[in-house]
């Protein structure tokens, strides 16, 4: 499956990429300008601190504690063309600006703020501390500042703004220009190094992911039903993990697909063997009832019982099938776990050999328990688990004959109990042994009559299945069976 090159994880990657450190470098350049035009403040306020007050002092602009006017105008006039970079102001105690170096329209305010320039006066202020410019409503700069007279009562201010309009022009023309192209080509030069750098480390990665979507697509291509050769690397990271989950997730979905097709198959014969295992009786309980019917008049007493009799037994019979099919269907769609809960092991066992005890004296079979009876209460469904017992003791009575016997055995272990139903009988073929869990197959045993259903020893399988547990068979021709389980404590 193709994609277009922009819709990629690759150019989606590299796109995020680019904006982040476009980003980065955007935050970086801010950074840089503020702190560089904070340093250059605070320096240029250290190095000229006293340059008002130097100004007083040199200019004789106090005599006898009065301002000088005639000195103050000489002052102004040269400072203009000597050194166009300060600005000087002259303001009241109220901040209003009395008189002034620039040109008359380039002074925008008429006065300024008196806070930053008590502030400077202080001097465990900390520096830089910006004042009002003169020349903008809205911008401030470093200042020097000193009171006229320099007394206990000074009537004004000498202000002096150090980096003036003409200086802040051809510096911002200098920084603009240099710093502007250094600037782009460092940021530029960085951008493209970390970008390479970035594409380099991202493209092993999507490569990978890439190699993984196409297996997965050749995947369903093939229904989910054949499993492709997904290559795993041996590394610890995410992307190795996702390779190794979803290899096992295809090799699961392909063990459920084969699982599923095995139980339709099993379902189809299954419907097949019902047809006949149902026909069967019902067609000999019909033909018994139907000659009932016809020769009614013409039957003796002892002829028209047997009829009822076998009629009777094949309407047990399909009763008994028609159980186990029910049986079998809600413990193969029983949703919720069984209703464990702790019960008495040996004391079950022994109920259950009581119950079958006058069938086998009948055919002189023994049953007995064997084992461990001391124990802990196991954990089960008591219901279930006796239904376990009756269909193996009842299977096992079945393949019995006359001085055979019929043995629980109980094998405590450390977490869990292993039990054994075994007989002496005549035992199953080897070749039988893969089969008979399998609903409705039937071991061919001349001895044993055709009055069962098949579907004893799947129910069983199923139960042992719902307690997290597993059965298992041996057996040997005319050594007899064993079947064990596990139950947990």
């Amino acid at each position: 499956m193709s994609f277009p090159i922009i819709h990629t994880l690759y150019a989606r990657l590299a796109l995020t990429l680019t904006l982040a450190l476009g980003l980065v470098g955007f935050i970086y350049g801010v950074f840089m300008f503020t702190t560089v035009q904070k340093n250059t403040q605070y320096a240029e306020q250290m190095l000229n601190r006293d340059l008002a007050k130097v100004l007083v002092n040199e200019r004789n602009l106090v005599h006898e504690n009065e301002l000088n006017k005639e000195e103050l105008q000489d002052m102004f006039m040269d400072y203009m063309s000597v050194n166009p970079s300060i600005e000087i102001y002259l303001i009241n105690l109220e901040g209003k600006i009395l008189s002034y170096s620039a040109d008359p329209w380039q002074v925008k305010r008429t006065h300024v703020s008196l806070e930053p320039i008590q502030t400077f006066i202080r001097e465990s202020s900390l520096f830089p501390i910006l004042g009002d410019d003169p020349r903008a409503e809205d911008r401030q700069k470093v200042f020097s500042v000193t009171p006229i007279p320099m007394t206990d009562h000074p009537s004004g201010y000498l202000y002096v703004i150090l980096r003036g309009e003409q200086y802040d022009k051809v510096e911002q023309l200098a920084r603009d220009k240099e710093l502007l192209y250094l600037g782009a080509w460092v940021v530029g030069f960085a951008l493209f190094v970390s970008l390479i750098v970035g594409l380099l480390v991202f493209y092993p990665i999507t490569r990978r992911l890439r190699s993984l979507s196409k297996q997965v697509d050749a995947f369903r291509q093939g229904e989910f039903k054949i499993l492709p050769e997904f290559r795993v690397s041996d590394g610890k990271d995410e992307l190795s993990q996702l390779e190794k989950n979803v290899a096992l997730m295809a090799k699961q979905t392909v063990q459920q697909f084969e699982h599923i097709s095995a139980q339709d198959s099993q379902r189809r014969d299954l419907f097949a063997s019902l047809s006949h295992d149902l026909r069967t009786p019902l067609a000999a309980l019909h033909g018994y009832l139907e000659t009932l019917e016809i020769k009614a008049n013409s039957l003796d007493e002892a002829r028209r019982a047997d009829y009822t009799q076998r009629a009777i037994k094949f309407s047990h019979r399909l009763k008994d099938l028609i159980d186990e099919l029910f049986e079998m269907a809600k413990l193969d769609t029983l949703d919720t776990a069984p209703h464990v809960e702790p019960f008495a092991l040996p004391e079950l066992v022994q109920d259950m050999l009581q119950q079958y005890e006058s069938s086998a004296q009948n055919i002189s079979v023994s049953l007995k328990m064997e084992g461990d009876t001391s124990m802990p209460l196991v954990n089960a469904d008591i219901a279930l688990i006796q239904r376990v017992f009756e269909n193996l003791i009842g299977n096992a009575l079945r393949h019995v004959q006359a001085s055979n016997t019929i043995t629980v055995q109980l094998n405590k272990q450390d977490d869990y109990v292993e039990v054994q139903v075994r007989d002496t009988g005549c035992g199953i073929a080897e070749e039988a042994l893969s089969k008979i869990f399998n609903p409705l197959y039937q071991v061919n045993n001349a001895h044993r009559g055709d009055e069962h259903s098949g579907l004893g020893l799947a129910i069983v399988k199923r139960i042992i299945e719902l307690h997290q547990s597993s059965i298992h068979v041996s057996s040997a021709l005319g050594e007899g069976t064993t079947f064990t389980f596990r139950l947990s404590f």
